[in-house]
């Protein structure tokens, strides 16, 4: 039986000790559960082509077998991160297939999407622990850049009265 994602990346922040949640990861090791960690910690390198501000409306998927969806839903992250296949579509069109994926995929793992999307790790899981276990190369510092911009705001400046 396949394990949903968010199985396997829940269960290895629950393990108390480095060596089991490397055991762990090792044992559960897939080409999806790369890249969508990749996408969560690198955040120099890879960066959404769809607002990352705030969680898309959506939908969950009510259907209970849909565990091992985001394996194969996994593929259309390229539509979604710039430099990738996704940056020709219309804007309209890439949320749309992201919305889609989310709607397609188990309730757990469209949660772990959501944190992809927000580029937010899951506590209890380090970048060195998936670095040794999985063989990736993510940055180990995990801190924001304090002079990031700040998004503008739209409208009218309130009155001062």
């Amino acid at each position: 039986m396949t394990r949903s994602i968010s199985e396997v990346v829940s269960k290895a922040c629950e393990l108390s000790s480095r060596e089991e949640k490397v055991a762990w990861l090792r044992a559960n090791n897939t080409q999806p559960l790369r890249t969508i960690l990749t996408v969560m910690y690198d955040r120099e390198k890879y960066q959404w082509n769809i607002p990352n501000t705030t969680i898309p409306p959506y939908t969950p998927s009510p259907h209970v077998e849909s565990h091992g969806m985001l394996h194969r839903q996994a593929r259309k992250l390229r539509y979604f991160i710039k430099g990738f296949d996704g940056d020709g579509l219309h804007q309209y069109r890439r949320e749309f297939l992201f919305i889609e994926m989310l709607e397609s995929i188990d309730k757990e793992d469209a949660k772990l999407m959501e944190l992809a999307l927000l580029q937010t790790p899951p506590e209890g899981l380090p970048a060195d622990v998936l670095n040794e276990a999985l063989g990736l190369q993510l940055p180990l510092s995990q801190a924001q850049p304090e002079n990031e911009p700040q998004p503008k705001k739209r409208g009218r400046k309130p009155k001062n009265g």
